[in-house]
């Protein structure tokens, strides 16, 4: 006992056993007030106050455990499967679907939650998840393709859901605060089902650990052994996917608590796959357990009701972010970006770019519904209102998808995007903060100072945490994550608190361009361009760091300083485009890829053309966006979702 108490993950995994026994002691305390050994006695002979305990507090406990436990066990098999430490268990698109699938049934046939949400919720996870499988099919679910799947057929559900929110929110309110993860019981029949479907995986998992185990290296090698590569990994999804299903649809999204678990247990250096797994079981089990009883307490003490799904990230965060400053990197895992899908020769449509977004600035400048239909129009009124609508858009797109290949060449990482780096998060928290406790009105110059404020507080959390790591990627992305979790469960706090300006926000909060100035978004182009043309002379630095930093300090670059420079024009670019248009991103993870696989493999070339698909989806995006619904309009960030997310699978599918 003595000797396994000296290794970090026994000590951490006690520290949170005796927080979640005194947290959970103290919650059966103030509600238990019969003999112990009655815990358990039989119904009918308990009280009314008794049962409410043992079919209500008990069960819900005891789903905590399973579901936390369910979502880090399978955000770490897909660690293992993806070779990627940002994968999590929504990388297969699984909570999005679940979530869309109850949005739609709810508005459009709600005879099908009749039996509930649970079979609506797993039949939208199974889809999305056949959805991911069937893209990447063709590449042999190679990591890289089940990854760029996974995430763009979640980010294309999430603008799905969000824009059916939109114009059915009263419809969608019930579903939505069911998405926001609650653990309330009413039997042990859920948690029970719950725990002899996880029996069930692990009893899969177990003849497939060793063989995922010799494939954590490479391919090549495992098939050379004469392991089934493809079926393994295949059979290793479904396991991930059928635990986060199951999850998902019976107590709804769980948010950060799975990668939170899984991270925590690569930076305390456990090593086999065997133990890794189990860990992250304990660790996801207790933490969540952790967080539903501080807010049971919360709610006891404060009267405030508070999902535990929507703030996770306040017991994750933290833990995650501590551990990252105390301990060494220990990667076991390698990005999945080792597997180019670019072309070997440009495609023609990159040399179309240019036209293309010239088609796309004519559309919104010229061409729009009105009172008597399309017309194509030089009036000079309606074009004072949509020029600066369109150089907003093309700003922000060019920043987002300027960020994005700055990240994912930085950090060899094909999941990083500009939100993953936590600025974005942190910007969002800023203005909210400044809304809903200074009441400064949205869009003031007090509305973009506090932005501006919060984003580089949020870049010092980044450089504080990592500045004896040498800013190693890997960990920039992680702490980037936590703090954007950690801010992510402050906004959804305020948002669950039913604040009337909250409705302040909720046009920026989407992505809209309708409130966009002449002059702030003229000056804002401006210096998108200019950061742009700033980035092209650290394409050599982008190039080298993207082999590896030993490559790159051999060749004369100084990794430290080209690291900071980076991330520093990462979080400015990033910090610009959420205060433009709020903090969606989707476009700094498209661009570079949709540039890469066009066929602009050197750095100066992605960079370039990944800026002009960013202006171009964003330009079209936005027109779209106010003619699709006229006169209603579909905010421009969702819209760029649907737009280059629809076209990104497409191409996928014909790789």
């Amino acid at each position: 006992m003595v000797n396994l108490l000296k290794r970090p993950v026994s000590r951490w995994a006690l520290l949170l056993l005796l927080a979640a026994f005194a947290c959970s002691a103290w919650v059966l305390k103030l509600q238990w007030h019969w003999p112990w050994a009655t815990l358990f006695a039989a119904p009918d002979t308990l009280p009314l106050d008794a049962l409410m305990v043992q079919n209500n507090t008990l069960p819900r406990m005891a789903m905590a455990l399973l579901a936390g436990g369910s979502l880090a066990l399978a955000t770490m098999l897909l660690q293992q499967i993806m070779r990627n430490p940002l994968a999590s268990d929504s990388t297969l698109a699984v909570s999005s679907g679940a979530q869309t699938a109850l949005v739609a049934a709810t508005v459009f046939a709600p005879a099908l939650t009749a039996y509930g949400n649970a079979p609506v919720a797993f039949g939208g996870s199974a889809a999305a998840l056949a959805m991911v499988l069937w893209l990447s099919a063709r590449r042999e679910l190679v990591p890289l393709m089940v990854v760029l799947a996974g995430l763009v057929t979640s980010l294309y559900l999430g603008a799905v859901t969000g824009i059916v929110t939109l114009f059915y929110s009263e419809e969608t309110r019930g579903i939505m605060l069911w998405g926001s993860g609650s653990l309330l019981q009413d039997s042990w029949h859920d948690s029970t089902a719950l725990l002899w479907r996880i029996l069930a995986a692990v009893a899969v998992l177990a003849l497939l650990v060793k063989p995922l185990a010799m494939m954590s290296l490479s391919d090549d090698q495992a098939a050379a052994l004469g392991i089934p590569v493809k079926t393994i990994r295949l059979a290793a999804l479904a396991v991930a996917a059928f635990l986060s299903a199951n999850v998902v649809g019976m107590v709804g999204m769980m948010g950060f608590i799975g990668l939170a678990a899984a991270t925590a247990v690569r930076q305390l250096g456990v090593r086999t796959l065997w133990a890794r797994l189990s860990a992250a079981f304990v660790f996801g089990a207790l933490m969540l357990l952790l967080t539903d009883n501080l807010l049971i307490l919360l709610n006891h003490y404060r009267q405030i009701d508070l999902p535990a799904g929507a703030v996770t990230g306040l017991i994750g965060a933290p833990l995650l972010l501590w551990l990252m400053m105390r301990t060494p990197a220990r990667s076991a895992i390698q990005t999945a970006s080792a597997q180019t899908v670019a072309r070997l020769q440009a495609s023609p449509l990159l040399r179309m770019l240019p036209l293309l977004l010239l088609l796309a600035v004519a559309l919104a400048l010229f061409c729009g519904q009105g009172a008597d239909g399309w017309q194509f129009a030089f009036h000079a009124d309606l074009l004072a209102l949509r020029y600066p609508r369109l150089l907003t858009a093309a700003a922000c797109g060019i920043m987002l998808a300027v960020t994005g290949v700055l990240l994912q060449r930085l950090t060899q990482n094909p999941m990083a995007s500009p939100e993953l780096l936590g600025i974005s998060s942190g910007t969002a928290f800023g203005v909210m903060t400044a809304v809903l406790v200074f009441d400064i009105p949205a869009g003031s110059s007090g509305f973009w100072l506090a932005g501006i404020a919060s984003a580089l507080a949020a870049l010092w959390l980044i450089m504080l945490f990592n500045r004896k790591s040498g800013l190693q990627p890997e960990k920039v992305l992680l702490t980037g994550i936590a703090v954007a979790a950690l801010a992510d469960a402050f906004i959804r706090v305020w948002s669950a608190g039913g604040d009337l300006r909250i409705q302040q926000l909720l046009v920026w909060l989407s992505g809209s361009t309708y409130q966009a100035a002449p002059l702030l978004s003229g000056s804002m182009l401006a210096l998108a361009l200019i950061l742009l043309l700033a980035t092209l002379p650290l394409s050599r630095w982008l190039g080298l760091l993207s082999l590896n930093a030993t490559v790159a300090q051999s060749a004369g670059v100084h990794v430290a300083a080209a690291r900071i420079t980076l991330i520093m024009f990462s979080a400015l670019l990033t910090a610009l485009a959420t205060l433009l248009i709020g903090p969606l991103s989707f476009v700094g993870l498209l661009a570079p890829h949709l540039a890469n696989m066009l066929g602009a493999r050197l750095p100066k070339q992605q960079l370039f053309y990944a800026a002009l698909i960013g202006a171009t989806v964003m330009t079209l995006a936005d027109w779209l966006g106010r003619q699709i619904g006229f006169p209603y309009e579909i905010p421009a960030g969702l819209m760029a979702t649907l737009l280059g997310g629809g076209y990104f699978l497409l191409m996928m599918r014909r790789m």
